[in-house]
């Protein structure tokens, strides 16, 4: 399927029947000989439908940015609850490709099958690109916590829950080609002051973007 195809909206009722039917395509498991060190981290910052994105990569074991970039375009599908991927996905797609740096992973601000049809923005984003994907997420779209995880009303295991020091909690889920044990030790790796650095420098950097936009 062509990238622009997965992130075609015409309207939500095709939007909604879209995730339903590519869900089956996600992979919940690491690629073989998967042993990930650069992270990329991935957001996007609003002024109305103008969006900021900004890709930076992180080297887990080095613990310094290796890469930034940012970039604006418009947005031509405004925010429907639950489908996120149809408006935040093709500029995630796009700053992704312009990146020098070949990152092992990409973790996305959104959910990844911790969702209603098991398709958030991280497995829409994860297809589109072929790569690792990880979803982190500040709240929960879907599914009961249990402990430290997050499971269905049939009590499937869909994702975790990563708990930090000041009491704050990041929700992981599988976007793609990667298993919910590697997210979620992945992600309890890159905290630092109780933020997962990929995602907290992307969001820096899409915010400085969009104040000197307009400016």
């Amino acid at each position: 399927m062509k990238i622009d195809k997965l992130f075609e909206f015409t309207d939500r009722e095709h939007a909604i029947a879209f995730q339903r039917e590519n869900a089956s395509r996600v992979i919940c498991v690491d690629d073989p000989d998967f042993n990930p060190r650069l992270i990329c981290g991935l957001d996007v910052s609003y002024d109305d439908n103008t969006a900021y994105a900004a890709a930076v990569v992180w080297d887990i074991k080095r613990r310094t940015n290796v890469e930034k970039l940012a970039m604006k375009d418009r947005v031509l599908v405004k925010y429907y609850p639950g489908l996120l991927g149809f408006r935040e996905g093709p500029i995630l797609a796009r700053i992704s490709q312009k990146l020098q740096t070949r990152a092992d992973v990409f973790f996305v601000d959104g959910q990844g099958v911790a969702h209603p049809r098991r398709f958030g923005l991280a497995c829409q984003f994860g297809l589109a690109s072929d790569r690792p994907t990880v979803g982190v997420a500040k709240s929960l779209l879907y599914g009961r916590p249990e402990d430290e995880m997050i499971v269905d009303s049939a009590g499937h295991r869909i994702g975790t829950i990563v708990s930090v020091s000041s009491g704050k909690k990041f929700y992981v889920s599988v976007g793609h080609r990667i298993s919910l044990e590697t997210s979620t030790r992945l992600v309890s790796e890159s905290i630092v002051d109780g933020q997962p650095v990929p995602l907290r420098q992307a969001h820096l950097q899409s915010e400085l973007s969009k104040r000197s936009n307009l400016q």
